[in-house]
């Protein structure tokens, strides 16, 4: 496949300055409104205190699967590395485990699951981070990552990839969509370019923590906290693959904390017709 070049990531093998030039210029920098209230400073520390929320305690765990050292993720949400390194050592000893080790252990073993279902060649991991899963598993791995200095096959917003990639004419067996957020704006093309199967992670569903439905209102429809489930999501992503002249099977569904990840076997739906009609 033809390789759509924007710029290429430096090499570089000190993950310590695999961030920042500029923490301006940094794509993870967590959103200010993620960020609590500061408190008074009692005098123990040399920083004001500020207390910590669900989201920057979601954004330290994101950071942290996708490679980030406690250096670089003190960076992305504005916080001292010593509170950071205090905070993931209390959080990885909730349960006695660590943190969302369960939904990374059933993440990558579902993913093993559905390589051996549809047997993909060529795969595009569009919101990859560093390493990706799906590393020396496929014949054809490209993989993509706004932060160009984390050395993936693309460097480039995932919207913006996928019209290029599309224009291009180019197809891979499995994408998937594991963003930290919405993909949504990724479903249509990526759809159209998908081959034998789909993966996406509904981060969407971290909104119905806190009541909001304006997203899901505008994209999917949704009135009411109680039709903001992970069945509805899906069944309105179906609907897109039927345009797309697709069937999308959920294979694998997997529901964790705010947040689910689906599992789409692929066929085409004009091959379906015809065998119909061989039939009757």
């Amino acid at each position: 496949m033809k390789k759509i070049t924007f710029t290429e990531p430096k090499e570089n093998n000190n993950s310590d300055n695999i961030l920042l030039d500029n923490i301006f210029d940094n794509p993870y920098l967590m959103p200010s409104e993620y960020k609590g209230d500061y408190t008074k400073n009692g005098g123990l520390t040399k920083f004001q205190p500020r207390k910590w929320t669900e989201k920057e305690i979601d954004w330290v765990f994101m950071l942290k699967e996708k490679g980030f050292n406690t250096k670089q993720i003190a960076e992305c949400i504005d916080r001292d590395v010593t509170q950071v390194s205090i905070k993931i050592k209390r959080m990885s000893k909730k349960n006695g485990a660590t943190y969302n080790v369960n939904h990374r252990e059933d993440k990558y073993y579902t993913n093993e699951l559905f390589l051996i279902e549809i047997k993909p060649k060529s795969v595009l991991d569009l919101f990859s981070g560093y390493p990706s899963f799906y590393e020396d598993k496929v014949d054809e791995l490209y993989t993509n990552d706004e932060n160009e200095k984390l050395n993936s096959y693309y460097s480039e917003k995932a919207e913006k990839l996928v019209h290029k990639l599309y224009y291009e004419n180019c197809k891979f067996d499995l994408i998937d969509l594991d963003p930290f957020g919405s993909a949504y704006d990724c479903f249509d093309l990526a759809i159209k370019m998908s081959k034998k199967g789909l993966i996406i992670t509904l981060g969407e569903l971290g909104h119905k923590r806190f009541k909001r439905l304006d997203f899901v209102r505008r994209y999917y429809g949704i009135e009411s906290i109680e039709d903001f489930t992970t069945d509805n999501l899906i069944k309105h992503i179906i609907k897109i693959g039927e345009r797309n002249k697709k069937i999308l099977t959920p294979v694998y569904v997997k529901e964790w904390r705010n947040i689910s990840r689906v599992y789409f076997k692929i066929e085409n739906l004009k091959i379906q017709i015809k065998e119909l009609k061989k039939t009757t």
